[in-house]
């Protein structure tokens, strides 16, 4: 990114500093410069703190903006004119020099501000990475451009300025037979919005008349923002749009000054003086927000205790679904503890963001990064009567193993065990004590038997000596599966008086009879028959009109191509 040449100096021109040894750089200029022929890559070899310039001379339109530059090894770039009219035609001209950030770092979204004491707008270009790039100016969209083409364009105010592919944008100060004010022509890189930082440094430099700071800041920090320690006041802010930024233009004095707020804001520093003039921007973080692809926020919704720390997770990726490193998250919590903030995301590419909230109630949390956003949900609650630490569940068998502690309890009388299949009905399979007030470490565990194929949910509730409860829900679900084979197994309890159960699997759908004999072998009950499906099965049986004495169940199946038949024994006792 750079100017083009008018015809009255023309030189425009880029470099490009090394930082190691023996850097292979490679170059392909966008306009034929020389032995440099438009479009047709060369390479050039530099150690560190080596230079190489590129210097057109040619007639307008002749611009090496669009020219593209890579490296094996990191490189510096910087823009450049020797003295650009801007816009073209304009008199007085003045050097412009701009370092650019690497692609890696070009994003989608700028919010602009005017420069101040300028009348007829500034000069803005847009330059894409990619092709078939589509900008939008104020909400206008633009003709799609491809990798190294610009939109040039003069904006008079405040100004939107979004792409759906990372691009560049720079802002010009124009020379001062355009803008009608002493001052000549700068070059000013704006970084995107996901590039702002929440404070910096930075210095007037010597020898201008007037010094200005532009600042973007959120909605949400405007009257809080402070610069060298003192607030900006509100009406220094306009807002820009709907963006959710105003912009300020704040003369200041020579020397430096430092901006801070609570959430990351855009500054710009630049002055002027006659036939002369300054412009950059603050800083910006550098992240490789180019390469982002999506983010995913988690928990999507968890249930706290009021005046608790809540954790939200947000993990930054890219294309390949890997993690991106130092990449700002902004989090807000709408709802009943509004707030916001902003994380980076570590080698891990996970931006961790926490906050105690201390109303009742639900927050919606948007995590955003760039054009890319995540939404997750926390309910508050009041103080719990028991803090849960831990709820597990292993499968054995038929048999559901559930396991719970608690790290403090406060008259906690019992927990109920729920169980529900799947679109069905919660319904208490069974309770355990609970420990009264404790502030010690409790483990509990309950055993869900002999249930049948299907899948299941678990949760407990917690239960208070003056009858208020609570639940807690089993993040996993539970399946028991098919069983593998037949099988008929002993009754429990077993001698029994008066009823016993009798339990048996079936790995295959088919017709059952399950039939009592006594010790004659004579028939004396049939406890059930029919079609089952594949499963597991629990049948009652009552001896109530049978005398003491031995006896044999027996279990037929026929179905699916297959038989079975067993027979067990077990003793009535009255």
């Amino acid at each position: 990114m750079t100017y083009r040449n008018s015809n009255i100096v023309n030189g425009v021109e880029f470099g490009v500093v090394a930082t190691q040894d023996n850097t292979t750089i490679t170059i392909t200029p966008s306009v034929t410069t020389g032995p440099r022929i438009a479009g047709v890559p060369y390479n050039v070899v530099m150690n560190q703190g080596d230079t190489y310039e590129l210097r057109n001379t040619g007639s307008s339109p002749n611009d090496l903006t669009g020219t593209t530059i890579t490296s094996d090894k990191p490189i510096g770039v910087m823009g450049s004119h020797q003295c650009a009219n801007i816009p073209a035609g304009a008199v007085f001209c003045d050097h412009i020099c701009e370092m650019l950030p690497p692609t890696t770092t070009w994003g989608k979204n700028f919010v602009t501000v005017p420069l101040r004491s300028r009348i007829n707008g500034d000069t803005w270009r847009i330059m894409a990475s990619q092709n078939t790039t589509t900008v939008t100016i104020n909400g206008v969209p633009q003709a799609p451009i491809n990798a190294g083409n610009y939109i040039e364009t003069i904006l008079t105010g405040q100004s939107v300025i979004t792409s759906d592919k990372p691009v560049l944008v720079a802002q010009y100060s124009n020379g001062s037979s355009f803008s009608g004010n002493p001052g000549d022509p700068f070059m000013m890189i704006c970084p995107p919005f996901e590039q702002y930082l929440a404070g910096y440094t930075l210095t007037t430099v010597s020898g201008y008349v007037a010094h200005y700071i532009n600042i973007v800041a959120p909605n949400s920090v405007v009257g809080a923002l402070t610069l060298d320690g003192v607030p900006v006041p509100v009406v220094e802010f306009t807002a820009i749009g709907a963006s959710g930024f105003s912009g300020a233009q704040v003369a200041v004095a020579p020397g430096s000054h430092t901006l801070a707020a609570t959430l990351p804001f855009g500054v710009f520093q630049y002055g002027f003086n006659q036939d002369d003039s300054y412009g950059y921007p603050g800083g910006l973080s550098l992240s490789p927000i180019a390469i982002v692809s999506g983010i995913d926020a988690s928990p999507e919704f968890a249930i706290n205790p009021t005046n608790t720390q809540h954790c939200v997770d947000a993990f930054v990726f890219d294309q390949n679904n890997l993690p991106v490193n130092g990449i700002r998250v902004d989090f807000e919590q709408r709802g009943a503890n509004p707030g916001a903030g902003f994380a980076f995301s570590g080698v891990n590419g996970i931006a961790q963001y926490c906050y105690t909230g201390t109303n009742a109630g639900l927050d919606t949390i948007i995590c955003t990064s760039g054009s890319f956003a995540d939404t997750v949900f926390k309910r508050w609650e009041g103080a719990l009567p028991v803090e849960l630490t831990s709820f597990t569940s292993t499968i054995n068998g038929t048999s559901v193993e559930l396991r719970w502690s608690t790290s403090a309890e406060i008259n906690n009388s019992a927990f109920d065990v729920e169980r529900s299949s799947i679109n069905g009905e919660w319904s208490k399979v069974g309770s355990v004590a609970g420990n009264g007030t404790t502030t010690q470490p409790k483990n509990y565990e309950f055993t869900d038997r002999n249930l049948a194929s299907g899948k299941y949910n678990y949760r407990l509730k917690q239960i208070d000596f003056n009858g208020n409860f609570e639940y807690f829900n089993l993040s996993n679900e539970i399946e028991i599966g098919l069983p593998q084979k037949f099988d008929l197994s002993q009754n429990y309890p077993n001698p029994f008086n008066p009823s016993t159960k009798i339990n048996f699997t079936l790995p295959v759908d088919g017709n059952i009879v399950m039939s009592v004999f006594d010790n004659s072998g004579r028939l004396v009950s049939k406890i059930s028959e029919g079609f089952k499906t594949a499963g597991y099965y629990t049948v009652d049986f009552s001896a109530a009109n049978l005398s003491s004495g031995v006896y044999f169940y027996k279990l037929e199946f026929n179905g699916s191509g297959q038989n079975f038949a067993k027979t067990m024994k077990m003793t009535v006792i009255k």
